[in-house]
């Protein structure tokens, strides 16, 4: 062990370790993943090393749904960055952050990191890396706009990071990036229904990536994906199916999951109106592969969740190791001088008077005991407004969703003391923790209910699994409770609704 880790430089061990973690352990091994990042940030030579090192940790948290945690690894990695004036990192960093909070749909501070990326991306010296990244933002951009529906505004600002790929030379594969472009701006032009134009740019999104150095990239499924819905709204249902294969064997072949859920999706609105059985033959595929990412998630997620108690209970240790050190030398410090102070006294002169005064105990034995009192559970209105405040942006992440969610683990996660948090959730939320929890969970799963047509066919049992309840009876008792009906009256009553707008269409 030892002498092979010797035949290794400082700089090629990390990367070493680098490329091993990236390439294969970040989707194989998550939780072995998780602790080499800790160790590449341990054994980095630079700041340049120790953000590649919390980017590629972020990145890790972030597919794993811990998107809190990939926020925390990203703002380090910024504080470097900006301390080496590192303009590059600092624009990747940033347009990381945006997509996170995008992704949260915290818009507002998504843009403002956003904006900060593009502003830091001027700064770039090499002209090729800046006109990529600036494009991959003005790609970023169209994102938010295409999460509004803002169809058009996503296509002009599609249009010009294609422009900034275009001044790219042979050094960066620009091929690619104008296929990726292109088939964003095809997708966004069928959103507005005008077939033609995205038949078109799926063309040229087509021939870019056959030119490029990444030709058999799974963006030819979505390419082919692409072209099935164009035929399919153009009516030509023969080469929809032609392309919608297409699209699946690339998906199954690479087994990526969002190319899967793309044509999946596809293949059920094209088989609704051509082949009932085959339409809920793929609701029961999409349905399955949602259960398989979920359940693959939870194990990662609970496995990294372990992995960060285990770093954050080591560095509590050496934490208080130190604390232990530096407490004795203070002892030792004070035991020293308070020895030289008495030999001094001795050898000067006469004892000083012993005074009667019992103040200074008594205010000792007031002190001692008003810590002894229990905390009152009474704060400031500020105090009070900032935890409320802090709640309900945690709210926005969906955190309720976790089956092993606990009082004591959202007061770690919000910094705060559990009792305070206890209190201000039953003062502002007129319900006790558990209450509080459950409630958001029905919201949540009505919400989807109403405005997700797919969750109408799933089962009972499969809801109370996805919005957090471990069991089908509590969900239902919970359900009726917050709503006043069963949750199947529920979806019977949402379909039926559903039936009558169609009839009426």
């Amino acid at each position: 062990m030892f002498s092979s880790d010797l035949c290794y430089s400082q700089k090629s061990k990390y990367d070493k370790v680098f490329n091993e973690t990236s390439t294969v352990l970040l989707s194989s091994n998550p939780e072995k993943a998780l602790q080499n990042t800790a160790y590449l940030y341990k054994i980095s030579a630079n700041n340049a090393e120790r953000i590649k090192a919390s980017m590629l940790r972020a990145s890790l948290l972030r597919q794993n749904g811990m998107r809190n945690e990939a926020v925390k690894a990203l703002k380090r990695a910024d504080s470097l960055a900006v301390i080496d004036k590192n303009y590059n990192l600092q624009a990747r960093i940033n347009g990381f952050l945006s997509t996170i909070y995008r992704e949260y749909e915290i818009y507002s501070l998504g843009k403002v990191h956003l904006q900060k990326a593009i502003s830091v991306s001027k700064k770039i010296v090499d002209k090729n890396e800046m006109y990529k990244f600036q494009g991959n933002l003005y790609q970023e951009k169209a994102y938010y706009e295409m999460d509004s529906s803002n169809y058009l505004q996503a296509i002009i600002d599609l249009k010009a990071g294609k422009k900034l790929f275009e001044l790219c030379d042979s050094s960066i594969d620009k091929k690619f990036q104008l296929a990726v472009n292109d088939e964003l701006i095809a997708k966004n032009y069928l959103s507005l229904h005008q077939v033609d134009t995205a038949l078109n740019y799926y063309q040229k999104a087509e021939k870019e990536l056959a030119a490029s150095a990444s030709s058999e990239s799974p963006l030819k499924g979505f390419i082919f994906n692409g072209f099935g819905n164009v035929y399919a709204a153009a009516g030509a249902d023969n080469k929809a199916l032609l392309y919608y294969q297409k699209a699946e064997n690339i998906a199954q072949a690479s087994n990526f999951f969002t190319l899967k859920q793309e044509v999946y999706t596809s293949l059920i609105q094209f088989y609704k109106k051509t082949n009932y059985k085959k339409y809920i033959s793929y609701n029961e595929l999409n349905l399955k592969l949602k259960q398989d990412e979920e359940k693959n998630r939870k194990i990662n997620t609970n496995e990294l969740i372990t992995t960060l108690k285990e770093e954050q209970a080591v560095s509590e240790s050496k934490y208080e190791n130190i604390k232990t050190i530096v407490i004795g030398c203070c002892i030792f410090i004070i035991i020293v001088t308070a020895a030289l102070l008495f030999l001094r006294t001795k050898k000067n002169g006469p004892d000083l008077e012993i005074s009667n005064d019992t103040s200074a105990v008594d205010s000792s034995k007031e002190e001692i005991k008003s810590k002894a009192e229990p905390i009152k559970e009474y704060m400031s209105e500020v105090t009070e407004s900032a935890i409320l405040e802090k709640i309900e942006k945690l709210e926005e992440s969906h955190f309720y969703l976790d089956k092993d969610i606990s009082l004591n683990y959202v007061a770690a996660k919000l910094s705060i003391n559990h009792r305070y948090l206890s209190y201000v959730i039953n003062k502002n939320k007129s319900k006790d923790f558990a209450g509080y929890i459950n409630e958001l969970r029905i919201h949540y799963i009505t919400d989807r209910l109403r405005n997700d047509s797919d969750f109408l066919k799933y089962k009972i049992s499969f809801l109370a699994d996805l919005c957090g309840f471990s069991s089908h009876s509590r969900f239902t008792t919970t359900f009726k409770k917050v709503t006043g009906v069963s949750p199947l009256t529920f979806i019977t009553d949402l379909q039926e609704g559903c039936d009558e707008e169609r009839m009426k269409n």
